[in-house]
């Protein structure tokens, strides 16, 4: 089963993320900032991080910097509120493998975590 860890700042958002890869066959971690995310992070040692880039205490993006140097392999998805149209470029450099705008429904969810396990598969064997 695929580890998943959610950071989000926004409560209804995380825990409803949290609910529907729950209902998906995941095995789900949740974090509501920065620090408890990169705690969570070393004890689950997740297959995939979902970012919110829009938080209080830190930008997710330096989240998204952080993981990647803790565990180069993941694969992480960069969430944001708003399309920006340098969102995408930025998460990419930091090291998101993807990116979503809020609001996604839940298919889109589920298939965008699909499609970055299968990819970080596909890397790691070929």
């Amino acid at each position: 089963m695929n580890k998943i860890l959610v950071i989000d700042d926004i409560d209804f958002t995380r825990l409803t993320t949290k609910r529907i890869l729950l209902r998906n066959g995941f095995e789900v971690y949740d974090a509501k900032d920065r620090m408890s995310g990169l705690e969570t992070f070393v004890e689950q040692s997740p297959d995939l991080a979902l970012i919110d880039i829009h938080m209080p205490d830190m930008e997710g993006l330096e989240t998204i910097r952080s993981l990647v140097k803790m565990s180069p392999e993941i694969s992480i998805i960069a969430v944001a509120r708003h399309e920006n149209p340098y969102f995408q470029k930025f998460a990419a450099q930091f090291g998101a493998t993807k990116s979503l705008i809020k609001p996604f429904s839940q298919q889109t969810l589920v298939e965008a975590v699909k499609e970055s396990l299968q990819a970080e598969l596909a890397l790691r064997f070929s």
